[in-house]
């Protein structure tokens, strides 16, 4: 991205600027160009720290200050969300810096470490678990359902990016679902589909082709307009779960517990990173590798 000599941001001293002109900024010429789901994101974090930090100047904006906000904040939310916080807080800044020539000594929040939270959501689905849930989604009168949460299990998949998938996404002969850019990376992607995914994807693609005023795999009733949106999945799933005598998952932990399942089958770091989309290779510290249980095999392996 070009830097824009007539912009007002541009044309005011480093130690005149807010945070909130980068923030309205930053939305304005990055966050509009990315997917729906990542401007939403994004705008729900400006919006938070234009309320937070927006009025200060650059030049308070301290390594001091960012520690104090960040211990704030987690007195509200959880250590992810703070993460992700300062992640986004980072990229603005960074924009400022590298892409608008804003002249600064440096990115604050470099210095200043997110909280990491090593309990991650602390739950896996158990094999009995996962067999009721399975059972649970397949009763339910819309096999959508049944069908996404076997996806989601099978590949670790977003949500976002299995509830806008299209029939031109799949290839079931070469057993491949070509991803667009779509969630919270943007970033397109080939999923390999194993044969419980693929098995899934075959039965929804038969029930798609009978309704074809949509390109969606899953899709919900025409609005007022005749026009179908993605399933609507959150509620039915909470359903599907109380049957199955199941403390809610929501999908994100439902994609959790696929990724942890493909580190036990020894799929390595990167292996999981091309299915899954995951943005680092970093795996949650609750990955089977770094188990107790499993630690304590690999000390007594070695004699220590």
């Amino acid at each position: 991205m070009e830097n824009s000599p007539s912009h007002p941001v541009d044309l005011l001293p480093a130690a005149e600027l807010t945070v909130q002109t980068l923030l309205n900024r930053y939305l304005a010429e990055i966050s509009s160009k990315k997917s729906p789901v990542a401007q939403a994101q994004e705008g729900r974090m400006a919006l938070y720290l234009s309320a937070r930090l927006g009025p200060l100047p650059l030049s308070e904006l301290t390594p001091l200050v960012l520690t104090q906000f960040r211990e704030s904040r987690l007195q509200e939310a959880s250590a992810s969300t703070v993460s992700r916080d300062f992640s986004f807080l980072s990229q603005v800044m960074e924009s400022a810096i590298h892409l608008w020539g804003i002249s600064l000594a440096g990115n604050p929040l470099h210095v200043v470490a997110p909280p990491v939270d090593i309990r991650g959501r602390g739950r896996q689905l158990q094999p009995g678990e996962r067999l009721r849930l399975i059972a649970a989604c397949a009763r339910h009168s819309n096999p959508m359902l049944g069908w996404v949460v076997r996806i989601i299990l099978s590949t670790g998949m977003r949500k976002a990016e299995v509830l806008h998938l299209q029939r031109s996404h799949l290839d079931l002969k070469a057993r491949l679902l070509h991803l667009p850019k779509v969630g919270a990376t943007g970033v397109a992607r080939v999923v390999p589909l194993g044969q419980e995914a693929g098995k899934a994807c075959k039965e929804a693609l038969q029930h798609a082709l009978a309704s074809l005023d949509t390109p969606l795999l899953f899709f919900g009733e025409p609005g007022k307009f005749g026009q179908r949106r993605p399933y609507a999945i959150d509620r039915v799933l909470r359903q599907a779960m109380n049957r199955a005598r199941l403390k809610p998952y929501s999908c994100e932990e439902l994609r959790d517990d696929a990724i942890l399942r493909m580190r036990e089958a020894g799929l390595t770091e990167q292996e999981v990173v091309a299915i899954t989309g995951l943005r680092t290779l970093r795996i949650d510290r609750r990955a089977p590798h770094l188990q107790g249980e499993v630690l304590l095999r690999r000390l007594d392996e070695l004699g220590l």
